[in-house]
């Protein structure tokens, strides 16, 4: 993995970037809501339940990465994450490739 380098994002593309993470971290809260941890008997439930943490977790990650040198790098490789990706998914840590390899 290369050491870190300062992915050049402009200020709207951040600022846009930011807004997409905020609902849907916003979203993901009220989804998971403290109801639902009550309802962890039913295994379906439990599996969306669980994928919905792991979701809001990588939000929460990507905007405390938000304004570091890190966003925008994959944490596997240290590749750029081009921005049309991380605007079809803002809370990416990985290229396309590494995602496709961490999956399989």
């Amino acid at each position: 993995m290369t050491t870190p380098h300062m992915h050049y994002f402009t200020l709207e593309q951040r600022e846009s970037l930011q807004r997409q993470l905020v609902q849907r971290e916003a979203a993901l809260r009220d989804e998971i809501g403290e109801t639902r941890l009550d309802d962890l008997e039913r295994e379906p439930e439990a599996v969306a339940f669980e994928r919905e943490v792991n979701e809001l977790r990588a939000v929460e990650s990507a905007l405390a990465r938000l304004h570091t040198p890190e966003f925008g790098i994959c944490a596997d490789c240290g590749a750029d994450i081009p921005y049309v990706r991380l605007h079809a998914q803002p809370s990416a840590a990985r290229c396309v490739a590494c995602q496709a390899a961490a999956e399989r």
